[in-house]
């Protein structure tokens, strides 16, 4: 299997060749001026420095990323923007640098996978799946699109989320705004699935909100089961077989007052409050799935320091921890410990984010500052 890196550090590209050499991949270097040895590699690394860096190498790489798969090495966690933009230029992966040898093992030999599948392939197919797969990350952007600012401040208050998708398409969503001058609404949705099937349903999510904000009804303010109730009848109205997990909650910015309703989402919410946490829990039918059901409302009073932290069923699968008791143990001590920080939350509770698991894995952080 062999791979090329390109990166115009020396020293990264020299510690690159000689880590995956250590591993027992045919590893070499090549220049910017040697693009021809791309075309007997299995795959090829470059080293990523900005979005600029990225569209003006890239251009030159099209045609071979079509038929080689093409891995960024970031020294730094590249942005949301960043990502969106390599994945439309035609890039599969992310390597963070350092990394553990398990880290690097699973990511090069899920390409060097996906590089010998196209060429066993002929030709007619291999330009089918290069043609899908390269709607898909269209989709993806598109995807990447519809989620709300990240991070975002409405009034006092701080809202954070990250999508880890097993896909290049999700079926997990997250959404929040301004609803009214003194309200603002947020939600992290579960499609049942994942892959471009549960991904349509996002777009459904969306738009929903888009009208939410211009024909809700006050009494949604305060009972925000009749939202979910609303989003029941629109998704049995599609009729795509597809239903929901979502919990949703209304904060009014005057009175620091949430207002809560769940359809269907196993972990609730983690209300953490000082050194404290304590889960909002609520039980409710998931969305989409019957065609009579009714949402039960409550509410909590939200403090200064107080932190909401939401996440998606996916967590289950990739955490460590044996036992749903244990796992939410660990969930709840790593929303204590990191407080608003997502990303140390992120590895608290064990997740390697290089790692794709079997399921999208989301979570979305509401924090009252003030």
């Amino acid at each position: 299997m062999s791979i090329v890196v390109m990166d115009d550090d020396d020293a990264i590209a020299a510690s690159l060749v000689q880590r995956l050499t250590e591993l027992g991949y045919d590893s070499t270097r090549a220049h910017a001026d040697q693009l021809g040895v791309l075309d007997a590699a299995d795959m090829f690394l470059l080293g990523f420095r900005d979005a600029a860096w990225l569209v003006t190498l890239a251009r030159p790489l099209a045609r071979r990323m079509e038929r080689v798969p093409a891995v960024l090495v970031a020294l730094t966690p590249p942005s949301a923007p960043d990502l969106t933009l390599a994945m439309a230029l035609g890039f599969t992966d992310v390597l963070p640098w350092p990394a553990r040898a398990g880290t690097i093992a699973e990511i090069v030999d899920r390409n060097i996978h996906r590089s010998r599948v196209r060429r066993a392939n002929d030709p007619a197919l291999f330009q089918q799946v290069s043609d899908l797969e390269q709607d898909q990350r269209a989709g993806r952007y598109i995807q990447m699109g519809m989620l709300p600012p990240n991070p975002v401040a409405i009034d006092q208050y701080r809202l954070r989320h990250r999508i880890q998708p097993s896909l290049l398409l999700s079926g997990d969503f997250v959404d929040y705004f301004r609803i009214t001058d003194d309200h603002f609404v947020f939600y992290i949705a579960d499609v049942s699935g994942h892959g471009a099937s549960s991904a349509f349903v996002t777009v459904i999510l969306k738009n929903f909100s888009r009208r939410l904000r211009r024909e809700y009804r006050s009494s949604m303010l305060r009972a925000p089961g009749e939202i979910l109730v609303a989003l029941n009848r629109e998704i049995l109205d599609n009729r795509i077989d597809k239903h929901v997990a979502m919990f949703i909650g209304v904060v009014n910015l005057r009175t620091n007052e949430l207002c809560y309703a769940n359809g269907g989402h196993l972990l609730h919410a983690i209300h953490v409050r000082d050194s404290e946490s304590r889960l909002l829990e609520l039980a409710g039918k998931p969305v989409g799935l019957f065609d009579q059901v009714e949402y039960v409302s409550a509410s909590t009073e939200l403090e200064e320091g107080d932190n909401l932290v939401m996440l998606s069923d996916g967590i289950l699968e990739v955490m460590p921890e044996t036992g749903f008791a244990n796992k939410e143990t660990r969930l709840r001590r790593g929303a204590v410990e990191c407080g608003a920080d997502i990303d140390q939350f992120w590895s608290a509770i064990g997740i390697d984010a290089t790692v794709v698991g079997p399921d999208d894995v989301t979570c979305l952080m509401v924090g009252c500052e003030g």
